[in-house]
């Protein structure tokens, strides 16, 4: 058995946000990811408030930089939304996973490969982890990122929440009728909207649905979706469920703290997660730095109020289409991109937004 600081169960967004901070803080960090090859599904479209919390530049890896979106009720024509700055970069999210890891490996961080975790044990000094492989593992603290289906949640009996659920796959640029813009087809399914995402080689294009069973996002939807769109069908195509339930859930039992979709840091009404992953990753790395383990809940409160106004946002948003879809094509949605543009969370554009309103009156 091998000792650590602080162990990481998941090497995606948040993990790699918690090992740079912790290796550069001097703790013996070890994460344990998926074999090569078991990237995590993801449009990969990172915010301008997301790239505000790399402590690194994520430049290597951008395909496009984004400062126009293009959004309408499917199937009626889009209509474009500028913004005076970038809003928003491309990435392929395996892409970004492996400079984010190559990041936190330069700051001397451990990686390891797994097939996954057999079982957790906790006292009050600290964690001992079992892989299924037989290795075991000590550490002071322990942080599960490992995703919305989270095999340390379960392995400790925590509730399991419905979040939002997503498919996706990939169009290459040759086979294209047209290279379209950044695009959100609202009512491209119930309860939710189909993505376009433009990236070079490639238009990645999927369907997302804001809270599992409104709608199932198959195979055959995205297929007719994107038929209609790009003129085929995508290939590698992928389903994956969204967390999107940090309102509800617990980030902390014991020495063991929750983060990214595994505390289900994902905004529901679009979906977007990778800023609150790597937002809780870093906080939860600041809590054990501390050595304030049970204060990470609190320091993530902003964060959980942001995503209880953006979930009552988006129950509003679905079922008030049309009129919210023609809301969002005039000033309402010119001041998102531009918010966005200023790195603004969802929740500050909606009051910056009000605020117009109001002056405007």
């Amino acid at each position: 058995m091998t000792k650590w600081d602080v162990i990481i169960v998941g090497a995606a967004q948040a993990g790699c946000a918690a090992a740079w901070d912790l290796a550069a803080a001097g703790r013996r960090v070890l994460v344990l990811s998926r074999p090569a090859g078991q990237g995590k599904p993801c449009a990969g479209g990172v915010t301008a408030k997301a790239l505000n919390r790399y402590r690194f530049s994520i430049a290597p890896v951008v395909r496009e930089v984004v400062s126009t979106l293009w959004v309408g009720r499917f199937p009626a024509n889009s209509q474009a939304l500028h913004a005076p700055n970038p809003f928003c970069v491309m990435t392929e999210r395996a892409e970004l996973d492996a400079f984010c890891r190559q990041q936190a490996q330069q700051q001397g961080a451990s990686f390891v490969e797994t097939r996954g975790v057999q079982s957790l044990r906790q006292d009050g000094r600290s964690v001992t982890l079992t892989t299924r492989e037989g290795e075991r593992f000590q550490a002071d603290a322990l942080i599960a990122a490992d995703g919305a289906h989270s095999p340390v949640r379960k392995l400790l009996g925590e509730r399991r929440f419905a979040g939002a659920v997503a498919i996706e796959g990939c169009v290459p640029r040759d086979q294209l009728s047209r290279y379209p813009g950044m695009t959100l087809d609202f009512a491209a399914i119930k309860g939710g909207y189909g993505w376009l995402f433009p990236k070079g080689d490639h238009v990645n294009v999927g369907l997302y649905v804001w809270r599992q069973g409104i709608a199932s996002p198959s195979r055959e939807l995205l297929d007719r979706y994107s038929q209609q769109q790009l003129g085929t069908r995508p290939s590698g195509v992928q389903g994956y469920p969204l967390g999107t339930w940090l309102p509800q859930s617990r980030l902390c039992q014991g020495r063991i703290l929750f983060a990214g979709d595994a505390a289900g840091c994902t905004e529901a009404l679009l979906g977007e997660g990778i800023y609150g992953a790597v937002l809780s990753g870093q906080l939860a790395a600041q809590a054990i730095l501390a050595g304030q383990l049970a204060s990470y809940p609190q320091w993530l409160a902003g964060w959980r109020e942001e995503l209880a106004t953006v979930e009552q946002l988006a129950r509003l948003f679905y079922p008030l289409m049309p009129l919210s879809t023609r809301m969002l094509q005039g000033n309402l949605g010119e001041t998102l991109v531009e918010g966005f543009a200023l790195g603004l969370t969802l929740g500050q554009c909606k009051r910056r937004w009000r605020g117009a309103s109001i002056v405007g009156r």
